[in-house]
């Protein structure tokens, strides 16, 4: 089985910190974990300017961890680099990561800060033949391939309405859901600003939002990520209504049936239909979903293209808050 050198930049909690201390036999969260343990690659690797992080790295992973990039690169020919560094830095990581010519780069989202960029980005990966991925993990999770399998069948009728409760910011959580809701409904057709809300640590605007995706208009809403934090979608259709909860580690559907006690209604099935999914172990999806990529060419669900559309929505919204990204 071909494997693949890789290396994490960007040792925080995407990078190595969720799931430090848990099982990876259940918890794949990360992509310093992922590459530990997918057969199809090996992690060689990992990079970040603090040094208490690359002390952790090497004494879970046993493997060096470097101050920076260069360094990193002079010592290992890896054909896969992940980053996880802030998303300020994501185009200058990815700038200097191109010039060694890997296979793939894993990109945190979202892929940068501005469509500017993201487009740049794209193309020096296409000059260099470099698949660039995007970690919008909920592409790669089963339980959403399922999902989104049943609305093109049609099976809970037209999906035309929804909410979205997000907090945390609409950049850094809230962009999940847009790019989610891109996936399995549709392009994002239009924006209105419902309320401006505050901002997530003076930064993030926590708007609440209505977005058309396909035919269907959806309402953002922010709550107080202090309180707890929320990540929650519920969609109807004529045939039904789906309840994705917690992140998506919960996924419902409930079906329209004929009332039993007055004739002509519709109602809900009392009893949901549980939607088989993997999400304590997206990561390891992710890398599987880059693995046939890379060995049999099958196309990536979420790349530097669609990760580019989804920061286009992104941006529009900030345009419309009078907000800088």
């Amino acid at each position: 089985m071909k494997r693949f050198a890789s290396a994490v930049v960007g040792l925080g909690q995407i990078g190595q910190g969720y799931d430090y201390d848990l099982d990876a036999r259940r918890y794949v969260l990360t992509h310093a974990t992922a590459f530990a343990h997918h057969p199809g690659f090996e992690l060689a690797a990992g990079v970040d300017p603090d040094g208490e992080k690359r002390i952790r790295f090497e004494q879970k992973f046993r493997k060096p961890a470097y101050l920076d990039m260069r360094s990193m690169l002079q010592r290992h020919p890896v054909e896969v680099i992940a980053i996880g560094a802030p998303t300020t830095a994501h185009f200058a990581v990815f700038d200097e990561a191109i010039k060694a010519r890997p296979r793939a780069v894993i990109c945190e989202k979202p892929i940068a800060m501005r469509t500017a960029e993201a487009e740049r980005m794209v193309e020096a990966a296409d000059q260099h033949g470099c698949s660039l991925m995007v970690n919008y993990m909920r592409r790669f999770e089963p339980g959403v391939l399922r999902l989104k399998s049943l609305i093109q069948q049609h099976e809970l009728g037209e999906i035309y309405k929804g909410v979205v409760w997000y907090s945390k910011g609409l950049l850094n959580n809230g962009s999940h859901y847009v790019d989610l809701l891109r996936f399995v409904l549709g392009e994002c057709r239009d924006i209105a600003v419902i309320a401006k809300g505050r901002q997530w640590d003076g930064r993030d605007p926590e708007p609440d939002l209505r977005l058309r995706f396909g035919h269907a208009d959806i309402d953002f809403l922010a709550l107080r990520e202090e309180c707890f934090s929320v990540a929650d979608m519920e969609l109807v259709g004529t045939k039904g209504r789906i309840y994705y909860h917690d992140s998506g580690a919960d996924i419902r559907v409930r079906h329209a049936l004929p009332d039993p006690v007055y004739p002509g209604y519709m109602i809900l099935n009392a009893q949901s239909q549980a939607i088989e999914n993997d999400f304590s172990r997206y990561q390891w999806h992710t890398c599987e979903h880059l693995y046939r990529h890379l060995t049999q060419a099958e196309p990536l669900n979420s790349d530097g293209r669609t990760a580019t559309e989804t920061l286009r929505v992104i941006e529009e919204v900030f345009s419309r808050l009078e907000v800088s990204l």
